[in-house]
């Protein structure tokens, strides 16, 4: 053996994958052994240790190995000691680059003590062969451990169970069952209150002004505030305050619904570590997976105003409740909001946007709010009445014996739309045979593929509200039209509130006559009922024609 004295490093890793294995591989335990191994061989100088305590032995990208390199590059070292291969590496393709291109030509000893390995003793063929196949084997044993992982937490997400390292604000993770979700108490009412605040009429960044007037500790800060160890890349400052950004993920956030989507994002393969975008078709949903905060229908018409072009007021400025659901009934575009003094007072109305920027439409189409709310006010009051009425009609046919009810069939509707729902999927994957096969370009398949998907989107949707609808039928009746309920809310009121037109408006659509057609809310559902009085006409001369 060289008479040569060896600068030494002792390397030693500890990660998770270890599983049972954790004590007998301990950071302290591989320092012992490779300390007692430097002792016994005189040649050997311990000069530095490096030690990775918490990182996966599949890749390089770990602190103090890279310090390590940087000794070698410097000449500090010339051996490196480990316990055992596994300590060093785990990749078999890319350990086995180090220990047969790079060390060598480096000039660095390398010894593995407990697979008897020494580049100093020649490095024999049936050595290394050994080395070679000892490194495959802790290759394999981190892609089995990757499988196992992936498997069982993809499991947890179909069962409904919560595998995020944080609860989303709003929640706890529950101390009896860390994959469940429970209400926080304090937070859950804060994310109401944004839902509210959104619905009477302020925009998203006026809620985040507000809650930061407020004092309301942003949801970053609040986690922090009690005990929670988090950070986020969305951080904007010291302390974190309430931004956009923050307020319109709550906003979007299906997990105020009792909903988990969980998959997301992932990594492609054990072997590499840089989180992607899943597809959309690969989340995992999981539906009254915990209790949700808001509402269904406050939910979805949140959602449905967040789509719209809204211009929000500012601070102290006139509510402008009409904004995102006023249109030109000719261009179809939104209408704007317009402000004329005249002396000391101060008059708003509408304007087509679509004529303002000279597209498309011929006339200015224009009224004024307070025709406008007078208008919406006596449609309203007259179509509530009207529902009402149907109501009450409804509930004594309901009453009569023999009354078919297969009209407000949910298991049928929601039938219907899962058929429709697997009709498009295979649509889907046939246009993309077509295009794989080269019949269609690639813009017309992308083409297909969007409207596709945006006419799946529609029909989940509809599924959705189906089935939410079937779960609440027990708690208002036997057809479970809970939508008369909302018109039944605001059956005397006085003015117009955002709030009032969310619950029960769709689109207001003006003429150039300074008349206004007034989409509403749950239209197919009235036409059902609709249809059904009139089915029944005949047969109860004492029920009046709604």
């Amino acid at each position: 053996m060289s008479e040569k004295v060896y600068r030494t490093a002792i390397y030693a890793r500890l990660s998770k994958e270890d599983g049972d294995k954790v004590e007998s591989n301990s950071i302290q335990s591989q320092k012992t052994m490779c300390e007692e191994y430097i002792k016994n061989h005189k040649e050997l100088e311990l000069v530095e240790t490096f030690v990775d305590d918490g990182y996966s032995g599949v890749d390089f990208e770990r602190p103090d190995f890279r310090r390590m390199e940087e000794a070698i590059r410097e000449k500090r070292i010339d051996a490196i000691i480990c316990k055992d291969l596994s300590r060093f590496s785990r990749n078999y393709h890319e350990g086995g680059r180090y220990l047969e291109k790079i060390f060598p030509a480096m000039g660095i000893r390398f010894i593995a003590i407990n697979d008897g390995y020494d580049t100093i003793n020649g490095n024999k063929s049936s050595d290394y062969m050994n080395l070679l196949f000892k490194n495959l084997i802790n290759d394999n044993y981190c892609r089995d451990i990757s499988m196992k992982i992936r498997t069982n937490l993809d499991v947890k997400r179909r069962r409904g169970d919560f595998v995020g390292a944080f609860a989303p604000y709003g929640y706890l993770k529950s101390q009896v069952d860390k994959n469940k979700l429970i209400v926080d108490e304090y937070a859950g009412n804060i994310v109401r209150q944004i839902f509210t605040f959104y619905k009477d009429g302020m925009s998203i960044c006026q809620i985040a002004d507000n809650l930061n007037d407020m004092g309301v500790l942003s949801p970053m800060e609040y986690k922090k505030s009690i005990g929670i160890n988090y950070e986020t890349p969305f951080k904007t400052g010291k302390p974190a305050r309430w931004t956009y950004v923050t307020v319109k993920r709550i906003l979007t956030n299906e997990v105020y619904l009792g909903i988990l989507i969980q998959g997301k994002r992932g990594t492609a393969n054990y072997k590499v570590h840089k989180v992607q975008k899943r597809d959309k078709s690969e989340w995992i949903r999981f539906d009254d997976a915990h209790e949700s905060l808001v509402t269904y229908d406050d939910f979805m018409s949140v959602r449905e105003m967040l789509c719209r072009d809204t211009r929000a007021t500012g601070k102290g400025s006139e509510e402008n409740i009409f904004s995102g659901f006023i249109y030109c009934a000719e261009c179809k575009q939104s209408m704007v909001r317009k402000k004329v003094k005249s002396g000391e007072n101060t008059y708003y109305y509408y304007v087509c946007s679509g004529h303002k920027r000279h597209e498309g439409c011929s006339d200015p189409h224009s009224i004024s709010a307070k025709k406008l709310e007078n208008a919406v006010t006596g449609v309203l009051k007259q179509q509530i009445e009207r529902i009402l009425d149907m109501s009450d009609i409804m509930e004594y046919i309901e009453n009569l014996p023999n009354y078919d009810r297969r009209i407000f069939n949910f298991e049928t509707q929601a039938a219907k739309l899962e058929e429709e729902i697997e009709n498009l999927k295979k649509l889907k994957f046939k246009i993309y045979e077509h295009y794989a096969e080269g019949e269609i370009n690639k813009d017309d398949y992308t083409d297909y593929r969007n409207r596709i998907v945006e006419e799946l989107e529609t029909k989940k949707n509809a599924l959705g509200r189906v089935q939410h609808d079937m779960k609440e039928t027990d708690e208002v009746g036997g057809s479970g039209r809970k939508w008369v309920l909302i018109f039944k809310e605001y059956k005397n009121f006085d003015r117009l509130s955002r709030r009032l037109l969310m619950a029960l408006v769709d689109k207001i659509y003006v003429f150039n006559s300074n008349e206004i057609e007034i989409a509403l809310k749950y239209a197919e559902e009235y036409r059902d009922v609709q249809e059904c009085i009139n089915k029944n006409s005949d047969l109860l001369p004492e029920v009046k024609e709604a």
